[in-house]
């Protein structure tokens, strides 16, 4: 007896919506200051086909409590997440820095060893 197991190919999902991985993606864009409607970007494919999308109001979409949830602790995490990109940004900026300012006086320059033994003159005239 063979185990077939370990050879099985895994099947492509069927392209039915109750049947197959539906990916949504929602964008939620900013506000300006002089309009309250601020944008919100929706996207929705299956089979990493490509997506259908719509632009709405932000006031339309009622999102469920699981995603608010997220959101409200994303929006109490924003001023750490802002402190460790610019912690990260200067780690960055200082490496650039670093490679930039580089001179030659700081570089350690040898000098080439001279074998006579080796040197060999040439007269061209």
């Amino acid at each position: 007896m063979t185990d077939t197991s370990t050879t099985k190919t895994p099947q492509p999902e069927p392209y039915n919506l109750d049947k197959c991985t539906v990916k949504i993606i929602i964008l939620l864009h900013p506000g300006d200051s002089t309009n309250d409607d601020a944008k919100c970007t929706i996207a929705v494919s299956t089979h990493e086909d490509i997506p259908l999308t719509q632009i709405v109001k932000r006031s339309q979409v009622n999102l469920p409590e699981p995603i608010t949830d997220l959101l409200e602790e994303l929006k109490a995490d924003l001023p750490q997440r802002e402190f460790h990109a610019r912690v990260k940004q200067g780690k960055t900026s200082k490496q650039k820095s670093n490679k930039s300012n580089k001179t030659i006086s700081q570089t350690k320059v040898e000098p080439a060893e001279s074998n006579a033994s080796t040197i060999k003159q040439v007269q061209l005239f």
